[in-house]
């Protein structure tokens, strides 16, 4: 049964999740993918994501006012993966995104789908046919982030802050690899990623981004029911963006967040859910502007055929 469960944990796209704040800049996307699938098996599920930023910049001057944002961040990711061979698997993200800007000088919501991603697994090391003692499973692998969101929108006549854009307009490159080892219902997840950004049509880059990831999971089962409860950290990274090969001021930044989370396993159904929390974070910021960035919700249904 445990070979089961591993199969469907945790496509978390969380993965994949654009943050923002109109007065900053401030996007860090989530490269995380959760525990991979240790024999080949499909699957096809929806997954919600939901994240917060804050900004508040202080003029410091009397002819001008202050400026605040707060934002939310929702998706729903239509999300799973083909095995084309035991080792070789395709996994894909479409998402759909719900961008809401409350702020002291602009109120904006927009919907609609983002960039699709693409990603190629080789599963190089899987000793999970043991019976007993230590296992250990190594997966490899490599993509594409797909310029299909929007990247333009304007209010106003002004185009809005880039990282509320739906889209980031330019094809971006993605590797990753995902570690378990594993002995007795006890296992360990590590796992990291790096993505290249390219510039788009606007001479427009956001900077590249890498994070990795760490959790320690123990499974408990019945005759009829599996629940698997996991808990580690999370840190990511995003370097300054650059407009026209120039800098751009209160972008990229960095956070180290806390998981939290479970996976319930039920025939052919898995439900996942997982909160990540602020443990510290650090943004890229001038004298006066203040970021900050608040905690995440993740809940996911997957079909296993």
């Amino acid at each position: 049964m445990i070979k089961r469960i591993l199969i469907v944990l945790l496509l978390t796209g969380a993965s994949f999740r654009a943050m923002a704040c109109d007065v900053c800049g401030c996007s860090l996307s989530g490269l995380y993918f959760g525990y991979m699938s240790l024999q080949d098996r499909n699957l096809i599920g929806l997954q919600y994501n939901r994240a917060t930023f804050s900004a508040y910049i202080d003029n410091d001057d009397y002819y001008f006012e202050d400026e605040y944002s707060n934002d939310t961040y929702q998706r729903v990711d239509l999300t799973g993966k083909f095995s084309i061979t035991n080792k070789l698997q395709v996994r894909y993200i479409v998402p759909y995104m719900f961008n809401s800007m409350n702020g002291s000088h602009q109120n904006i919501d927009a919907n609609g789908i983002g960039d699709p991603i693409v990603m190629a697994y080789y599963n190089v090391l899987n000793t999970s046919d043991k019976l007993e003692g230590v296992w250990h499973s190594l997966d490899l692998g490599g993509g594409f982030e797909l310029p299909a969101g929007d990247y333009d929108m304007e209010d106003q006549g002004e185009l809005i802050n880039r990282n509320f854009q739906l889209g980031s307009g330019s094809l971006d490159y993605i590797l990753s690899a995902n570690y378990i080892i594993r002995t007795g219902k006890w296992g360990i997840n590590t796992e990291g990623s790096y993505k290249l950004n390219t510039t788009n049509s606007h001479e427009y880059r956001f900077g590249n981004q890498w994070n990795v990831s760490a959790s320690v999971f123990r499974y408990f089962e019945t005759q009829s029911v599996s629940f698997l409860p996991f808990a580690g950290v999370y840190y990511e990274f995003g370097d300054y963006h650059e407009l026209n090969g120039i800098r751009e001021a209160n972008t990229g930044g960095e956070s180290l967040l806390g998981t939290l989370g479970g996976q319930l396993y039920l025939s052919r159904l898995t439900f996942n859910t997982q909160y990540q929390f602020i443990i510290d974070q650090s943004f890229n910021t001038d004298e006066f502007a203040t970021i900050e960035g608040g905690n995440r919700f993740t809940f996911g249904v997957f079909y296993s055929f």
